[in-house]
């Protein structure tokens, strides 16, 4: 197993899928976690994807690729429109 981390940071605040509420801006840890495969290449699966959060205690979201980069995607848009 290997585990990479980067920083994301919202403008404004934010809606992913499965939050039943907006959270409010700031920088936050993803953590993606992925198993070698069984091949003669070196491969990784990757089998989850979290975003840690903190505003009085710590959430891990479950997120994917695709909505994470969805959702900073319109952080800058509606950043760039004010």
């Amino acid at each position: 197993m290997k585990t990479s981390v980067r920083r994301v940071a919202f403008q404004k605040a934010f809606l992913l899928p499965g939050m039943d509420k907006t959270h409010a801006p700031g920088e936050f840890d993803v953590q993606v976690v992925e198993e070698p495969l069984d091949v003669m290449w070196e491969g990784y699966h990757r089998t989850l994807t979290i975003m840690l959060t903190s505003g009085g205690l710590t959430e891990a979201i479950g997120v994917t690729e695709a909505a994470l980069d969805e959702a900073l995607e319109k952080d800058r848009w509606d950043q760039q429109a004010t």
